[in-house]
């Protein structure tokens, strides 16, 4: 017997002095929106909501909460967090099926496999097999390889390519153009044993609108909890509402300052839209517990948000000071860079140091060349999702894993690690750059898995793996590389931390870009500052939101500081110099910049 006074006793102790948080697990109300970003205890509120839930039995047998988020390693993480907090708090520590039997999380793509492992013979003869025995490719991968792209011919290439970039643009293709995509990928791709990303959703979706389908599931999960909520696609959306019914609770947690996929489908104020579609209460919540023993870094945090919030303009009383490095060019950057690490490590042997950028440029060949000098030892990721080397490795990865696990699924660490031989085997001679890292994060992912994965059941334990592969995620295992400093691209770095981490190239035309240099007005500030946009139209507007998006993401990828480094010339493509400056985001109302080389 589930005693819910004692419950709220406890969720009231463990969030003692935090009303937002209680506000959100004692709420009365059945959708909650909450806006929680990185570091403000979002998935020790989202585990105690759902305890609270369960006490006063509003999650009854055989129904069901369903999580979704982005990637099997974020589902996992937080499955792991419910599985360790969940049966303390309704204090049922010797039934470890109380979690199995009540809570499914997982990704998307994983959760929209499971739909079609059920019912996918109703899209497709061939989906009597387990999705997880095909290979799972993107659309431009069927551009770049001509094993997938002979497949097809020119026009059903368009549709395919077409209806890829409508979704990325925030468009749902019509029935027609759905069912037109499924067709060419049920007649030329599945015989294959290959598959689409997109296919994946859009068969599922197309399931959903069978009505005993989608009421199922919507009977069958009372509960749906999605978290990084901002990232959603306009495809993923609806997957959410055709699981929505007339009952459903819903819990969504995200950050609308952390929402830097826009170019990859990202849809722009999901929050809003789905806040106002079920009328669902928002709560945002404001404590941030990262940084809370250090002021600097938490008023740094505050006011980049203070600035998003109020379109530039806020008004703030406390100031955050910054460590910045200027210098006239950069490889005089590079060396401020490299003699602040080295003091770090003098002070902090143990502490972890990413040097974040915003994509490869000469300026990081320049930054690796100091590196070396300096005899500090880095791990280069600057890949990107959409470079042909990453892209082949995970494929192949991919096929080889399936080829090898698929049949039985049962993962021993002497076969995993037969596996990561037969993946460095397949590269023997090959001495590229970004594949003697991605062999590396190969290693220290397996490692981890062999380490800490361990109690996954098998079918778990394949599923985890092949997502990372499938997805491209061997980027995220960068935290478990044993290197002095990380050296990787701000979107590869989100959903990791570092003790210290400095952010390159804060210079106009690069942080922010050209979308939004090209058009601004603004005069060149005394000194060798940029100012902010003096006209802020739609456009421009719209653009430096993103833009701040990003650089949030990157100042808060740091637990104890942040590094601001420019210089004053720039390289462009053809490496001719440019002058340079400082960019506008360093002179953001409430951030003051010091002299870090001193």
């Amino acid at each position: 017997m589930v005693d819910e006074n004692r419950i709220k006793e406890k969720i009231r102790e463990i969030h003692s002095g935090d009303d937002r948080q209680l506000e959100v697990i004692f709420s009365d109300k059945e959708r909650i929106i909450v806006e929680a970003p990185a570091g403000y205890g979002k998935t020790t509120t989202m585990v105690s909501r759902l305890a609270y839930l369960y006490s006063i039995q509003a999650i009854s047998n055989p129904k069901k909460i369903l999580g979704l988020t982005f990637s099997v390693n974020a589902a996992l993480k937080i499955k792991r967090d419910i599985a360790s907090k969940l049966p303390r708090l309704i204090n049922q520590n010797n039934d470890p099926t109380i979690i199995s039997n009540t809570v499914t999380v997982t990704n998307y793509h994983g959760f929209c496999k499971s739909v079609l492992k059920k019912y996918g013979r109703l899209v497709n003869a061939l989906l009597i097999k387990d999705l997880n025995l095909f290979r799972a490719v993107g659309e431009d991968d069927i551009k770049k390889f001509s094993e997938l792209n002979s497949l097809i011919t020119s026009e059903e290439a368009e549709i395919l390519f077409g209806e890829d970039d409508s979704i990325k643009s925030g468009l749902l293709p019509s029935n027609d153009k759905i069912e037109k995509y499924i067709e060419i990928i049920s007649e030329k791709f599945l015989p294959k044993d290959i598959v689409t990303h997109t296919a994946i959703l859009l068969m599922a979706l197309k399931l959903f609108e069978k009505k005993e389908i989608a009421h199922f599931y919507q009977n069958y999960y009372s509960i749906i909890v999605v978290d990084e909520f901002q990232d959603t696609n306009v495809v993923a959306w609806e997957i959410i509402k055709r699981l929505i019914g007339s009952q459903t609770q819903l819990l969504f947690l995200g950050d609308s300052l952390q929402r830097i996929y826009g170019f990859i489908g990202a849809l722009p104020r999901i929050m809003e839209i789905a806040e106002k579609e079920y009328s669902m209460t928002a709560i945002p919540l404001v404590r941030n517990y990262r940084f809370k023993d250090n002021e600097n870094m938490l008023n740094l945090d505050f006011n980049i948000r203070e600035n998003a919030k109020t379109e530039l303009a806020p008004s703030i009383s406390n100031i955050a000071e910054v460590p910045a490095f200027w210098a006239s060019t950069h490889e005089g950057e590079a060396k401020h860079i490299a003699n602040k690490i080295i003091e770090i490590r003098a002070e902090d042997n143990r502490g972890k140091i990413a040097i974040l950028s915003r994509a490869r440029s000469y300026d990081i060949d320049l930054l690796e060349k100091q590196l070396e000098e300096s005899d500090i030892d880095y791990f280069y990721g600057m890949f990107t999702d959409d470079d042909e080397e990453y892209v082949k490795f995970h494929l192949l990865c991919q096929q080889m894993f399936i080829k090898q696990f698929g049949k039985r699924k049962t993962i021993t660490n002497h076969s995993l690690n037969k596996f990561t031989e037969k993946i460095a085997e397949a590269y023997d001679g090959n001495e590229s750059k970004i594949t003697s890292s991605l062999l590396e994060l190969l290693n220290a992912f397996t490692e981890k898995v062999e380490s800490d994965y361990n109690d996954l059941l098998p079918e778990e334990k394949y599923e985890y793996i092949l997502d990372a592969f499938e997805n491209r995620q061997l980027k995220q295992s960068m935290e478990y590389v044993k290197a002095d400093v990380i050296l990787s691209t701000i979107h590869g770095a989100k959903g990791l931390e570092w003790d210290y981490v400095f952010i390159m190239d804060i210079e106009r035309w690069i942080f922010p870009g050209y979308p939004i240099c090209k058009d601004c007005d603004s005069k060149w500030n005394k000194g060798c500052y940029c100012t902010l946009p003096q006209r802020l139209n739609d456009s421009i507007l719209n653009n430096l939101l993103d833009e701040l998006s990003v650089f949030y993401v990157a100042v808060t990828r740091a637990r104890k500081q942040v590094y601001l480094s420019a210089s004053g010339t720039r390289y462009k493509n053809d490496l001719q110099k440019k002058e340079s400056l400082y960019s506008c985001f360093a002179r953001l109302k409430g951030i003051k910049l010091f002299d870090a080389s001193k």
